[in-house]
């Protein structure tokens, strides 16, 4: 399943036309639904985010530049969105929770609580990678996208940008290379060589 919103219909909401901002919500709607699965929160919260994330949708299209896809975009303010929630879900259960000490605490509520800091460290690590994405060159950020965003195999991303499968992969693997030296110091990089 892949996104493609008409540029022509971007302009057009970007311009105030709510029926062109509609038509978008309505076709992101799934990508956001199925993204905001891969948070540790309520069936309640989800479609409270879904809320959220389309109404920052209509409030920020404007700043929509265009210099990465607008699924890549997308994924960025949903993703925002979801770790806003968490941290003020936690902030809020640290406050009105007066349960027993640390060392007291058993079994399951532990365990839920270590998943949702894994999940919080997961949905963080990727916002750095999306920030770190939007630093490589076009051609390396498009393949990286279709490839772990939209979920499109070699062939199909060969064929979406008229390039050889091998021009894919070598384009994946300079994309992981470049994001890698963004996001892994320096002196961590020299160890693992």
């Amino acid at each position: 399943m892949t996104l493609f919103v008409n540029p022509s219909i971007i302009r057009d909401a970007q311009d105030g036309d709510l029926v062109a901002l509609g038509m978008i919500a309505r076709q992101i709607e799934p990508f956001i639904v199925r993204q905001l699965t891969r948070y540790p929160v309520s069936a309640e919260d989800r479609q409270d985010l879904l809320q959220s994330v389309l109404m920052r949708l209509s409030s920020k299209i404007g700043s929509f530049r265009g210099d990465a896809s607008f699924a890549t975009w997308l994924f960025r303010v949903t993703a925002n969105e979801a770790l806003m929630l968490m941290r003020s879900n936690r902030r809020h259960a640290g406050r009105l929770v007066d349960g027993p000490p640390e060392d007291d605490r058993t079994g399951a509520s532990g365990e839920n609580q270590d998943s949702v800091i894994d999940v919080a460290a997961t949905a963080e690590r990727d916002a750095r990678v999306l920030n770190a994405l939007t630093e490589i060159p076009e051609p390396y950020k498009n393949v990286v996208v279709a490839h772990y965003l939209l979920d499109l195999d070699l062939h199909q991303i060969a064929r979406r940008f008229g390039i050889t499968e091998s021009a894919v992969r070598s384009r994946l693997h300079r994309a992981r290379l470049r994001l890698r030296a963004k996001l892994v110091p320096e002196s961590d990089f020299a160890l693992e060589q």
